[in-house]
């Protein structure tokens, strides 16, 4: 789909998704307050529906690009999709760190996220760049579609079997996202430094390629931590019991040699 050589999109997309992103979050604020959710609970509603709609944008160009046997790497620039994809990521991670700022939810793995997310997206508009790898990164938003849910259920000590239930399956996608899905979609963000024509756009590339999907592997360990808890106690038990081990035959060696001394 070639852009309109007279108008320009990007500029007219700015207020179009910043009045949807306020209008969302009003919305929830008031929705919220009549099922007395705290603030993190309508911040965690509006992230699920902002998160799904920046997935199917992704998903919906890389069946396009798809169906135009286009590669996921590389430039998209006649690509209003990618110009919606990269101009809502920009509108949504400045609202929703003003949003954390005001109402004092600073999580240090999010702040870390959005600052280099952020970096990253003022870089490609500055150059003027449309890699086609912001589809997959629109995808990779699939992780919190159903972190709206997860905030609505009570505290770990007051959840019925149901709810502990549902508690556990919203886990379980989490952590299939991190662990199947996000890895192969992160790579095509790599694999965009090959087009780059200078360090700079390579490094707008690969640091938030390397950097997000660390904190994936974070992520994933403190889920999959809670979800099998067993499992990693017993694993903390064995090496645990081969330390000890270890230190006392040292120390048995380091008694027989001072006998053999004295």
């Amino acid at each position: 789909m070639m852009l309109p050589a007279d108008m320009d999109v990007g500029t007219i997309m700015l207020p179009c998704f910043l009045a949807w992103l306020g209008l969302s979050f009003s919305t929830c604020y008031k929705v919220g307050k009549g099922f007395d959710w705290t603030t993190t609970q309508v911040l965690q509603v509006h992230r699920s529906l902002q998160c799904g709609l920046l997935a199917g944008m992704g998903l919906f160009a890389m069946g396009i690009m798809t169906g135009q046997d286009q590669p996921l790497h590389g430039q998209c620039t006649d690509s209003v999709y990618i110009m919606g994809i990269i101009r809502f990521f920009f509108c949504y991670f400045c609202t929703d760190l003003v949003i954390m700022l005001y109402i004092g939810h600073l999580r240090t793995d999010l702040l870390l996220h959005h600052g280099v997310a952020l970096t990253g997206i003022i870089s490609l508009i500055a150059s003027n760049l449309f890699p086609c790898a912001s589809a997959p990164v629109a995808a990779t938003e699939l992780i919190s579609v159903f972190s709206g849910i997860e905030a609505m259920l009570p505290k770990p000590k007051d959840r019925t079997p149901g709810e502990n239930h549902i508690h556990h399956i919203a886990r379980l996608y989490r952590l299939a996202v991190l662990v199947i899905l996000r890895p192969f979609l992160w790579q095509h963000v790599r694999l965009s430094s090959e087009f780059a024509t200078s360090p700079l756009q390579a490094a707008t590339y690969l640091i938030p390629g390397t950097i997000l999907p660390l904190l994936d592997v974070m992520w994933s360990y403190k889920i999959a931590k809670g979800l099998f808890p067993g499992i990693f106690s017993w694993f903390g038990k064995a090496v645990n019991s081969k330390e000890s081990k270890g230190h006392a035959s040292v120390s048995k060696v380091g008694t027989k040699g001072a006998n053999k001394q004295a």
